[in-house]
């Protein structure tokens, strides 16, 4: 048996090299060759780079799907359908972020200020006009400058993907909820819409950076809800629409344990 699993740990270990090494070293071809180029020569720079990202993310989960076959993913056709849309997910795994890249050509999000630090992929972000949560960049000035650029991405037919957690969950249980990234939906005068997300954590779990290739997985995205709140209204409270969401993605993941727990092994 423990043969097995240091064999387990091998394979897995070299999966994660490739995966990893390709996800970095794309991002350094597309650089090389393909965005320099692109950025001298065009003025939507951000829209460019978007492109280039969501096709760099979306051939990573194809040469995952061949290297994991164990793993299926399952995504609602109403979530790649999306567009000019404020979309708020839960949050299992770093597969969460980049999954949705994968599915839209122009998107952008609001990510933690470690990852602009990070050489080349840090640069990457800022140029896609990925928004920084660093409190100085969530305060006065500069917000209101991300909160336009962000309008007007959204006119122009991009999305916009939030996790209200910030982080992400280790149990499946929600954590608590930002309630600011609401008020960028407010600011934009545009809905929301909820997509729940599961089975990343499953291949990609918290405090690893080794893919979980042994157990039979699905990995799905669907689209449970579309919120509509009339901000012009004398009664609108910003914590009711955060409470009303966070009730809405319980209630997901209370019918999803529900449903487990009738399955006989």
């Amino acid at each position: 048996m423990a043969f097995i699993r240091f064999f387990q740990l091998i394979g897995n270990f070299c999966l994660m090299l490739i995966l990893w090494g390709y996800f970095l070293f794309g991002f350094l071809f597309i650089l090389l060759f393909l965005f320099i180029p692109c950025y001298l020569f065009t003025k939507n720079s951000s829209g460019v780079i978007q492109k280039l990202f969501h096709l760099h993310m979306k051939r990573f989960f194809k040469l995952a799907g061949l290297l994991i076959p164990r793993t299926t993913y399952k995504i609602d056709p109403e979530v790649c359908a999306l567009k000019s849309s404020v979309i708020v997910c839960n949050h299992l795994s770093y597969l969460d972020p980049i999954l949705l890249v994968s599915l839209f050509p122009r998107q952008t999000t609001i990510i933690k200020k470690t990852f602009f630090q990070v050489p080349v992929f840090g640069w990457f972000m800022k140029k896609a006009g990925y928004v920084s949560s660093s409190p100085s960049e969530m305060t006065g000035a500069a917000m209101i400058n991300h909160l336009e650029s962000i309008k007007a991405h959204l006119a122009a037919g991009g999305n916009l993907f939030l996790f209200p957690e910030g982080t992400r969950s280790r149990d499946g249980k929600l954590g608590p909820f930002n309630k600011g990234v609401f008020s960028i939906a407010r600011y934009c005068n545009t809905g929301l819409k909820l997509v729940y997300i599961q089975g990343t954590e499953k291949l990609f779990p918290p405090g690893s950076f080794l893919f979980k290739t042994q157990e039979k997985n699905t990995i799905t995205m669907e689209l449970i809800a579309t919120l509509t709140p009339d901000y012009s209204a004398k009664n609108f409270s910003m914590n009711a629409v955060a409470e009303q969401t966070r009730q809405i993605f319980e209630r997901k993941i209370a019918d999803g344990k529900a449903a487990g727990s009738d399955i006989k092994i």
